[in-house]
């Protein structure tokens, strides 16, 4: 049969003439779950996993719990998960619908968490883990039960529609978009170990403990380190709003995450509060939130926002280098240190005058401005590397709406698509 001929399917679009589509019930041994119970743990046996076990596509036996021989042997006789099998998380609220494909060669029980074991006849595992991961938004959407505890049916996922080519084309579609998996998952850890690198360098660097070389002699830094006040370095501005203009706000993101604009709220009123016009270059933090990493430096787009006194903002002095001063800001042992200087009742609140007086080590400018050179560098690297995650992400999306959706054929004798 020719791979250009076409039928179309309600809610499925058109599929290859070559390729079948039927409920995973037929094309599986066996569409189950493991127990609803709670199994008494014990601290060494079996291990016994949860929903929360389920993450990005893999299972981590991370925390797992263990039962003993005669508890296991009961949840492991109804679905007995072995290397190959689909798990798709069917009971709770934070990530049900969740999957991942069984890598494990060893025995393991599970709760809360069904199973698709293919017919190696007809479904190969890895390509029902794909194809369902591109399906998963719309299966938990329309098969979801509400309630307490929301959950997918073991019915409904019996009655799921597969589109599946030949055994052949599964399998290197699967081996294709495995290798968009893993370049994923490199990257993801390459990032993870830029960012520890970077973590441990800026705590070295901003506490003094290393110390890098001045240009001027080509030899360590070697001046002391000045105990200041933030006075010294900063002043609050305080320039009066002459227009006030809702769809000119700031707000300033938890978890360094950085100052934006602030969606507009339906109710807001023009004068009800006092706002202050802020310019870039500035040092702007959230009064509520700052020992949570509410703070950043106004970007050149947000120059001439507005702010009301909640998110005080300041210039900085000639004295201090303002990415030297973001960076040590940014250590979670001085930011989360700031929740004692807040005062109030209710939401508690960092007046400027007491984040003023807090003191910091200061080196001399040359050696600020070095420290932020190095550090401003390895957090471009790790851009870098989260730029191109982006990018693989997107791609191996966009090829897997082509390939499993036959869209896009592959050479069968090759990792090549048509």
């Amino acid at each position: 049969m020719e791979q250009n001929k076409f039928t179309f399917y309600p809610h499925l679009g058109s599929i290859p003439n070559d390729w079948t589509v039927v409920n995973s019930g037929a094309v599986c041994t066996k569409v189950t779950d493991g127990t609803h119970d709670t199994p008494t743990p014990i601290s060494t046996g079996i291990p016994y996993i949860k929903s929360v076990h389920i993450k990005k596509g893999t299972i981590t036996f991370d925390n797992a719990l263990f039962l003993s021989k005669e508890d296991h042997d009961i949840i492991y006789k109804r679905c007995n998960p072995e290397k190959g099998d689909l798990l798709i998380v069917n009971i709770g609220i934070g990530n049900i619908g969740e999957c991942a494909y069984v890598n494990a060669e060893f025995e393991f029980s599970m709760k809360n968490i069904a199973l698709l074991k293919p017919n190696p006849k007809y479904l190969d595992g890895k390509y029902l883990y794909y194809y369902y991961k591109s399906i998963k938004n719309k299966v938990v959407h329309a098969t979801k039960t509400g309630g307490a505890q929301p959950f997918l049916s073991i019915k409904d996922l019996k009655k799921l529609k597969l589109v599946i080519p030949p055994i052949p084309e599964q399998l290197k579609i699967a081996d294709i978009l495995s290798i968009w998996s893993k370049a994923i998952t490199t990257t993801e850890k390459l990032i993870t170990i830029s960012k520890q690198q970077k973590k441990s360098l800026a705590q070295q660097l901003l506490m003094g403990n290393k110390r890098l070389i001045n240009p001027e002699t080509n030899k360590p830094f070697e001046s002391d380190w000045e105990e200041v006040k933030v006075n010294k370095l900063l002043t609050e501005s305080r320039i009066t709003c002459t227009d006030n203009n809702p769809n000119n706000r700031l707000t300033v993101r938890l978890k360094l995450k950085g100052v934006e604009k602030r969606v507009v709220r339906g109710t807001e009123s023009i004068n009800s509060t006092s706002y202050f016009t802020r310019k870039s270059g500035q040092f702007i933090y959230g009064k509520q939130n700052i020992h949570k990493g509410a703070f950043g430096i106004i970007n050149k787009v947000l120059d001439g926002f507005q702010s009301s006194q909640d998110l005080p903002t300041f210039d900085f002095t000639s004295k201090c280098n303002s990415v030297w001063f973001y960076h040590l800001m940014s250590q979670e042992n001085l930011y989360s240190s700031l929740e004692s200087k807040m005062t109030g009742t209710g939401s508690k609140r960092l007046n400027p005058k007491a984040f003023l007086l807090t003191k910091v080590a200061l080196p001399v400018k040359a050696e600020q401005q070095k420290i932020a050179s190095v550090l401003t560098t390895a957090d471009k690297d790790i851009e870098l590397l989260e730029a191109k995650l982006a990018h693989f992400k997107q791609e191996k999306k966009a090829l897997m709406q082509q390939l499993l959706t036959g869209k896009r054929r592959v050479k069968v004798n090759k990792l090549e698509v048509a």
